[in-house]
């Protein structure tokens, strides 16, 4: 038998065998007993008739038949006395059988890519360090203040602090409603500082069932509309009084005593989003550098399986929408091919850094990330660590984000301060 091993694109072979005869009989022999075994013969009882007749009778169309299983078991066969690290199954491409002359068969299979590592320390990252500016304590405190505060059916908006229910039809020239460009209950309150001029002008004194027409301008392109409004509810916003009931209201929290303290506890908290904001962004750097530093070839076989469950998602989130009547899996995969390459090289990268820096999770690292989940589900922190360790999807997250920190921690990493105002929320 000839074997010859062809190395194609990326991670992908071709197996090629070259059976004779001689080496093709004695599968062949196995194949006419097996088949005797399920063949009924006039005269002999079922599975009881010679094999030499069977042979005769139907040894041209077993040889046939048994060509596929025959090339199974030889590539099962080289594939692990060579211990190759395939991947997936292989793919018979072509059989070209001679009778009583030779067999040739091609079998396209993958192989675990070698993955080389060189780039993975000392790379070039920036943190941003946001700091929070009062501006966007004011603006919790907009909202804050909206949510616990009272609603007194008015007449109308005499001054800003009102919120306006209304519904919108949009109108040509002539004042003629325009289809299909009616909205229902929009509720808007006319002291935000994020309110467009032309809504505010437009709602302005208005009154309880009073239709105005109104002109407004999108900001992004500068295109106006005409609308024809009706102001359906006008609510007189009750702000809560400042005190020690407000306080702990507004932080969830009986320690805040004073305005300030209060100020300063909803600072803290938005502080630490930006924190998680700027983490996850240098996280996010750090991958990107990471698999752009290292090119290492992507097995179809694993992008496919991420595509699998991202047509898998997807279907199960979507599956009852009305949209998915037109949904197209292959141009689905075709979009979301580039993210499942990128995925799937991360996945190897990070198993080998793991191996070679020999990184293991610990208690400690369940035990940072169950304190807050143990407090919110009222779940001993120990027995959600043990559920946490049984989960394979919690334990691959902790373990990725262990190696992104091993990366970031290894890394030339550059301080900047950037501040965060309340205008930033709408650029």
């Amino acid at each position: 038998m000839e074997i010859n091993i062809k190395d194609l694109e990326n991670c992908k072979k071709e197996f090629e065998a070259t059976l004779s005869y001689e080496e093709l009989t004695p599968h062949f022999e196995r194949a006419i007993v097996k088949y005797r075994q399920k063949v009924q013969i006039p005269g002999f009882r079922k599975g009881k008739a010679p094999l030499s007749m069977v042979k005769k009778l139907y040894g041209e169309s077993i040889e046939y038949s048994s060509l596929e299983d025959i090339t199974e078991e030889i590539f099962v066969k080289y594939i692990a006395e060579n211990k190759i690290k395939m991947i997936g199954k292989g793919v018979l491409k072509d059989v070209d059988y001679k009778p009583k002359e030779k067999l040739l068969v091609k079998v396209e299979f993958e192989v675990a890519p070698e993955i080389i590592l060189e780039n993975y320390k000392n790379l070039d990252l920036t943190h941003t360090k946001f700091l929070v500016d009062d501006s966007l304590v004011d603006e919790e405190l907009v909202y804050m203040n909206l949510k616990f505060a009272q609603y007194e059916i008015d007449g109308q908006a005499t001054d800003d602090e009102y919120m306006i229910t209304f519904d919108s039809q949009e109108v040509d020239d002539a004042n003629n409603p325009i289809t299909g460009k009616t909205e229902k209950d929009i509720r808007i309150y006319l002291g935000s500082k994020h309110l467009e001029k032309d809504y505010k002008d437009g709602l302005s004194g208005i009154r309880e069932n009073e239709e105005r027409i109104i002109t407004v301008t999108n900001p992004e392109n500068n295109e106006q509309k005409r609308l024809q409004i009706k102001a359906t509810k006008i609510e007189k916003i009750i702000r809560p009084e400042m005190n020690e009931e407000t306080f702990k209201k507004f932080t969830n929290r009986d320690d805040v005593k004073t305005e300030e303290e209060m100020r300063n506890v909803i600072k803290e908290e938005i502080q630490k989003a930006y924190e998680n904001v700027s983490n996850q962004k240098l996280k996010d750097m750090a991958l990107g550098e990471l698999i752009k530093s290292n090119d290492v070839p992507v097995p179809d076989f694993f992008v496919n399986a991420i595509l699998d469950d991202y047509v898998h998602e997807h279907k199960h989130k979507h599956g009852k929408h009305e949209h998915m009547k037109e949904f197209n899996e292959e141009d689905f995969r075709k979009e979301h091919r580039a993210d499942a390459i990128f995925n799937s090289k991360w996945y190897m990268i990070k198993e080998k850094i793991v191996e070679l820096e020999k990184i293991e999770l610990t208690d400690d690292d369940y035990t940072k990330v169950v304190e807050e989940s143990a407090k919110r589900y009222n779940i001993p922190a120990d027995k959600l660590i043990e559920i946490y360790k049984a989960n394979e999807d919690m334990k691959g997250q902790l373990m990725a984000d262990k190696v992104l920190d091993f990366i970031i921690k290894n890394s030339n990493v550059t301080e900047v301060e950037e501040v965060k105002k309340a205008e930033d929320l709408n650029k």
